[in-house]
This record gives C-alpha cells, structure tokens and sequence, in this order.
C-alpha cells in the first residue's frame, strides 16, 4: 500500500505538468529599409550610371537581393511567429521591385509566418532615382502608386483582416488574442495625416478597452534619436511629432517600431506623468552594422523583449562585415564633404570628414556612452562649424536632446514593461461574490463559468493552472 501511494505522489505532478499547455515567447522578427532592387533593373554591375548612383548612396543598393534572400531564408528556417517591415522595402518604389518582394513574402507566409508591412516613403508615388539602368544610361521607370501599393501588400496588412483607413495606408489589425498592431501610413515627407492619427489613437483606446496590448509601427521616427537630427537627416522625424506623441501616449501606446534612419537605436520619452514611449529604430540590413530586431513577448504580452542580429556573411562578399563597414565609412566622408563646409583648406575639409564618418560608425553600432570617443570629439570641436558640436555630443552621448539625457537607453538590448491593461482584471473582488468564483483569461475576457480548456486562469484576482 505505501509503494502505491510512493507511486502516486510521483506520477500525479507529471500528469498535472503534461496536461498543462506550455507557453512560450511570441516572436516577431522586425527590418526596415530592405531597399530591394530588382535585378530585372539593371543590364550590368559595371553599368557606369549605376555606379556613379552607388557613389553616391550611403547603403549597399548593389547588394539589396543577396542579403534580402539570405533574410528570408533565416527567417523560414528560424520560423518565427510574425513579420514586420517598417518601411521602405524598394530601392524606389519601382514595380519590379515591389514584385521580387512580394514574390518572397508570399513564401515566408506560405512557410506559416505571417507578414505586415507599412509603406515607406521610397514605397510609392513619383520617386527622382526610380530609374532602370541600361547601356550605361539610367532612364525613368514605372513607379507604385499609392492605391497600387495597398493591392500588392493586400495580403501583408492591406487585406479583410485589417481595418483601414480611409484615405491613408493607415490600418489596425489583432495580430492574436491580446494584441493589437497599428500601421500607421508616414507618407513621404514625414507627415502623419492629422485624422490618421486620430483615427490610430481610437483603434489603440479601443484594443486597450478589449484587454489588448498595442503596438504600433511606422516609417519615420516619432522622437529625435539625436538632437538636430534634421541637420543631418531631413523629414527624418515626423511633423508635429510632440503633439502625436502625446496623442499616441494617452491612447495607451507605450512602444512605436520605426525605420528610415539606418541605424539601429531606441530613445525613450518620459511625461511629467512618468509615462514612457519608445521609439524602437531598426537599421537597413545594407548599411552597416546590417541590423534586424528580434521582439518577443511573453505569454501575457506584459513584457517586450527587444533584441538585435546582424547580417554578417553574404556569400558575394568575403568578410562582409568589415566590408559594410569601410562602405558606410567612406559613404559618410562623401556626404559630409558635400553637405558641409567646415573649411576652404581642403585637407581640413577632408580630416573633418573623416572625424565625422568615424563618429557615425560608433553611434551605427549603438550603446555610444559606452565607447571612447573623447579624443575623437576634441578632434572634431577644435575644426566644427558652430553649433555642430552640440549635434556631435548627442551622437555619441546617445540622447535626443541635452534636456534628456536621463532617457538613454540600452540601443540593441532591451526589455519594457507594457502598460497594465484597464480591463477588469485589476478590479476583481478577492472573495467570491453570491460564492460563485469569478474567472478571467489572461487577456482579460470573462468567462461564465469555470474554465473547461486547460490553461492559466484568474479565479477571483489569482492565478490558477486549469489542468482538465
């Protein structure tokens, strides 16, 4: 009698643990500015307008369709559970462009992977560089429209399963029970439609009511990710953009996925309230240090963990790494030449340039307190323009502006705490009401009577393992 009740006391917590569902991280994997060139585009590599274009171009355009395949590969074979590109899938919004990545998201979703997408502004409308390239010339090509974009991206967040707009590529969509994304549509100049975003925060309210976390995402960034970012990146940040913020923030919005910049780097904002929003940024995968995000929730979508890979090998180039590294950096002096006149002495003309182009590979990389840069940063003031300095401190001190230097954040790995959701759960009597138990789901739905799924369950305000 005793070996059986031994017997027992064992097997019972196995049953109990194997008839209990084990929950697991929600996944998505997270690009921006993937700048997908179709190669029906281009007759040859050494095509001479081509490459006075790459000259020119702080992203390695002539390797778009490698690392995109190499992507989508990894993500096939890493499976996770959604897709989000934030913008700017196209080298300029030209319909071969558009086709070639249709072409791969429709295989990463018929691998069981669903996609969203939201435009960016090389996505649609008239684009200078949409160009074909052939016998040494660039001529105009046929380019996306807006109307043709949501038709194409149809069944990557444009189709029945979402809510539109009505005039913008704006739209809501329950990506699960319990959480809720909002594409919101940043056009091409950085400017959010103002009834777009009231139409966005009534969406966010209305998931919040139901119990559902939000997140949103769009092109352009919501907050400065450096002071006077719109010196050296114009319509970089969105018009009005304290005044959506706050908007955005009362709607319950604590996490907004942005693109555009490049670069990979997270600023948060802080109310006087202590509310939070942060503008989690995701690099171009061609421009060095070639980043995509890696989200995952818990199972309660109470926690966002934020984590960061990097392309580093592409089989066309040997040490790729490195290779996107000397691009970016010789990219950046190019640029910096032309966009700034630190002196009519070339050779101090040229040194400052290249102090610019070593201060924007360290803060590409991200974490920028982090690195030593002081004698880079003596360097540059003794020969900068005025008030360029200021610009060069909150770079490499990575905050949006001198006020704000307590929002610096960990830029590549980061876990938030989302908001308590306003549902009932927070108000749940602690002892059964008339004796009969109140039970809630973890999103925060009702139920009528006891549950009769296994699961994790609240039972008047505590959390219980249903293990029938």
């Amino acid at each position: 009698m005793q070996k059986i009740q031994i017997r027992h006391l064992i097997i019972l917590p196995i049953l109990l643990i194997c008839s209990v569902p084990v929950f697991s991280d929600k996944k998505i994997y997270t690009l921006s500015d993937i700048h997908v060139m179709s190669p029906l585009l281009l007759d040859s590599p050494d095509n001479l307008a081509w490459q006075e274009y790459l000259a020119d171009s702080k992203i390695m355009m002539d390797y778009s369709i490698p690392v995109f395949d190499k992507l989508c590969s990894q993500i096939i074979t890493d499976k996770p559970d959604l897709l989000l590109i934030v913008g700017d899938m196209t080298k300029d919004g030209e319909i071969e462009s558009h086709e070639y990545v249709i072409n791969k998201l429709t295989e990463i979703e018929s691998a069981g992977i669903p996609v969203f997408v939201i435009p960016g502004n090389h996505d649609r409308g008239w684009q200078p560089n949409a160009k074909t390239y052939r016998n040494n010339i660039a001529e105009d090509t046929k380019y996306t429209s807006m109307s043709r974009f949501s038709n194409y991206y149809k069944d990557f967040g444009y189709g029945e399963d979402s809510e539109l707009h009505g005039t913008t590529l704006t739209y809501a969509t329950e990506v699960w029970p319990g959480l809720t994304l909002i594409g919101i549509d940043s056009g091409q100049t950085a400017t959010v439609d103002e009834d777009a975003v009231t139409w966005a925060c009534t969406k966010a309210k209305e998931a919040k009511d139901k119990g559902q976390q939000v997140i949103a995402m769009m092109h352009h960034a919501l907050l400065p990710h450096i002071y006077g970012q719109e010196l050296i990146h114009v319509n970089s940040v969105v018009s009005n953009n304290e005044e959506i913020r706050d908007q955005l923030m009362a709607a319950g919005v604590k996490v907004m996925l942005t693109g555009h910049y490049h670069i990979s780097d997270i600023t948060r904002y802080t109310n006087p309230q202590g509310q939070e929003i942060y503008d989690v940024c995701t690099g171009s995968p061609i421009a060095y240090p070639c980043d995509y995000r890696v989200l995952a929730f818990n199972d309660d979508f109470s926690r966002l963990k934020i984590s960061t890979k990097s392309v580093t090998e592409i089989n066309e180039v040997p040490n790729f790494r490195e290779y996107a590294k000397g691009r970016l950096h010789q990219a950046v002096e190019t640029w910096a030449t032309k966009r700034f006149t630190f002196s009519e002495i070339g050779f101090i003309n040229a040194l400052a340039a290249s102090i610019v182009a070593d201060i924007f590979i360290i803060h590409a990389e991200g974490n920028e307190p982090q690195s030593d840069s002081s004698a880079l940063m003596s360097q540059f003031a003794s020969i900068a323009p005025e008030g360029f300095n200021e610009v060069i401190q909150s770079m490499l001190g990575d905050y949006p502006s001198p006020e704000e230097k307590d929002n610096v954040v960990d830029d590549r790995e980061l876990t938030i705490t989302m908001p308590a959701l306003p549902t009932a759960i927070r108000q749940l009597p602690t002892t059964p009401v008339a004796d009969q138990p109140v039970w809630y789901t973890l999103q925060g739905v009702r139920l009528n009577s006891v549950p009769t799924l296994p699961g994790i369950y609240l039972k008047n305000g505590q959390k219980v393992i249903v293990s029938h």
